[in-house]
C-alpha cells in the first residue's frame, strides 16, 4: 500500500484482474492496474550477476545462499544439482565419450583384398645420392618429389605374385627354391615379368600402378634420414635381412616385414630381395632428373636395383646404395615393390 495526499491507494498487479476483486476500505481510488514485473533474464540482473560469480565454485554455501533469495530462480534447477553432486548424493556427469580414432597420415590403402597395401607419400624435397664409397652414387643432389604417391608397405609376395599368376595376368611362376612362399617376397624376376604385375594390377583396380621411380623409392627409403640406412649411421643388429648384418651368412629371403620398418611405415627397404625401379641404369646422377621422375631412355637394356638383399653385405644395403641388371633377366635376389599414383 501506499499513502498519497491522505487517500490510500492500491497498485493492483495485472495478474488480480484475472478474478474478483478483493472488498477495498472506504474511500480507495484506484489509479491504474500496473503489469507485474517479470523475472529479471539479462546478463546485468542481480541473480545473473550473482550466479556467475559462483557457478564455477565447489562451497556449497554459496549455492544455499542463491536458493534462499532466488528459490524459483534461472538457476535454481542447476543449483539444487551442485548442491547435491558437492554434498555426494549425486553421481558426477558422465565424462564424453571417446572421440573416434583418426586413422594417422601414413594408414596404409589396400584396393583389393590380393593387391599389396600401400602406405600415402607426401611430397618433399630429400638430398640424392651419396659422395663415398662408389662414383655411380654421385653426385649428392637435390630432387623435389612434386607430386604424392603411394608405395608398396612391402615387397610384393609370393602370395599376391600367385594371385596374378593364378589370374592370367602374370605369365611366370617363379621356383622358391624350397624355402616356402605366402608372404616371403617373391624372387628370381626380370624388370619385364614386373611390368606384367603393374598391367594387371593397373586393370584389376582401375588405379595406375607402377613401380616406383629411382627418385621416388630412396625418397622413401630415407624416409626423412639424410644418415647412410634409415636408422642411422651404421649397421645395427635386428635391423636388416642381408649377409653378415645380424653377425651371419644371410641364405634366403625372409617373410616381409620381420624386421622394424622406417619412419614412414614401410619395411624391407634395405635388405630381403633387391627391388626393381622404372629407372634406365646410368653410371652416374650427372644430369639426373632433379622432380623425382624416372630418368629413361629409349631401348636401355640396363635396368636399376634398389635397397641390396640378403645375401649383400651391410655396405650394399644403404639408403643409397643402387644397382644394375639386364632388363629381361631373372635372378633370385631380385623382386620388386610397387607404387601407385594419387
Amino acid at each position: 500500500m501506499a499513502v498519497a495526499f491522505g487517500l490510500i491507494v492500491w497498485l493492483l498487479p495485472h495478474s488480480v484482474s484475472a478474478g474478483p476483486l478483493a472488498p477495498r476500505p472506504p474511500g480507495t481510488i484506484v489509479l491504474a492496474q500496473v503489469p507485474a514485473a517479470p523475472p529479471a533474464t539479462d546478463a546485468g540482473s542481480l541473480e545473473t550477476r550473482y550466479w556467475n560469480s559462483i557457478k564455477d565454485k565447489t562451497d556449497l554455501g554459496d549455492f544455499r545462499i542463491y536458493l534462499d533469495a532466488w528459490p524459483n530462480g534461472l538457476y535454481a534447477a542447476e543449483a539444487r544439482a551442485r548442491i547435491e553432486r558437492l554434498s555426494g548424493k549425486a553421481p558426477p556427469p558422465a565424462a564424453p565419450p571417446p572421440a573416434a580414432p583418426v586413422a594417422p597420415a601414413n594408414a596404409p590403402v589396400q584396393d583389393c583384398a590380393e593387391c599389396p597395401p600401400m602406405i600415402p607419400i607426401a611430397a618433399g624435397a630429400f638430398a640424392m645420392g651419396s659422395a663415398e664409397p662408389f662414383r655411380f652414387e654421385a653426385p649428392v643432389h637435390t630432387v623435389t618429389i612434386r607430386k604424392p604417391f603411394y608405395i608398396g608397405r612391402t615387397e610384393v609376395t609370393y602370395d599376391e605374385w600367385d594371385a596374378c599368376v593364378a589370374a592370367k595376368g602374370c605369365a611366370f611362376a617363379p621356383d622358391d627354391r624350397g624355402a616356402g612362399r605366402g608372404k616371403r617376397p617373391v624372387g628370381n624376376l626380370s624388370w619385364e615379368d614386373t611390368q606384367q604385375y603393374v598391367a594387371w594390377l593397373s586393370k584389376r583396380t582401375g588405379q595406375t600402378y607402377r613401380l616406383p621411380t629411382e627418385a621416388e623409392w630412396e625418397y622413401a627409403a630415407r624416409a626423412g634420414r639424410p644418415t647412410a640406412y634409415f636408422w642411422g649411421k651404421m649397421m645395427e643388429k635386428a635391423r636388416v635381412n642381408c649377409s653378415g648384418c645380424d653377425g651371419s651368412r644371410s641364405t634366403a629371403a625372409v617373410a616381409v616385414a620381420t624386421y622394424p620398418p622406417n619412419d614412414f611405415g614401410l619395411y624391407d627397404m634395405s635388405g630381403n630381395v633387391a627391388e626393381w625401379v622404372e629407372d634406365c641404369w646410368n653410371d652416374s646422377y650427372r644430369s639426373a632428373p632433379a622432380n623425382g621422375s624416372a630418368w629413361v631412355k629409349p631401348g636401355c637394356k640396363e635396368r636399376v636395383l634398389r635397397g641390396g638383399s640378403f645375401s649383400s653385405e651391410p655396405q650394399y644395403v644403404r639408403s643409397a646404395s643402387r644397382f644394375k641388371y639386364d632388363f629381361d633377366v631373372r635372378f633370385q635376389t631380385n623382386g620388386f615393390r610397387v607404387a601407385r599414383e594419387r
